[in-house]
């Protein structure tokens, strides 16, 4: 009976110690599970990161070329100003000789036509 109450004791303990190595593996296996998750989480916050700087560094490059389009398009502008200034003024020089050239047409026109009335007066006095 000794030894009954002996084997008995000894199988709670085993008992007892198989439940505390099941309970251990749980957690051990929860605590990898939650660790591959921590892991995964890390892998997709490095891959976004550089992702990130993908982006950040096409934005660059675009900023970049578009900085270089607008001082190239800026010079261009400042150019045609400049030469539409040049043909303003070349017209308006035109202009003020054409206005010129009519005025003295007018005159010459009405001087021809006082001097023929005063032909054609000579003629019938």
């Amino acid at each position: 009976e000794e030894y009954q109450d002996r084997t008995n004791q000894i199988q709670g303990e085993i008992f007892h110690g198989n439940e505390k190595l099941d309970q251990f593996k749980l957690e051990m296996n929860w605590n990898q599970e939650e660790l591959e998750q921590w892991a995964l989480a890390a892998r997709q916050k490095e891959e976004d990161e550089l992702t990130l700087q993908k982006y950040q560094r096409a934005d660059d490059s675009k900023i970049r070329e578009l900085t270089l389009a607008i001082e190239r398009l800026t010079v261009e502008n400042a150019t045609k100003r400049k030469e539409l200034e040049g043909e303003v003024t070349e017209t308006q020089a035109a202009q003020i000789e054409m206005d010129k050239t009519a005025e003295q047409f007018r005159q010459l026109h009405e001087d021809r036509k006082r001097l023929i009335q005063r032909w054609e007066e000579a003629v019938t006095s």
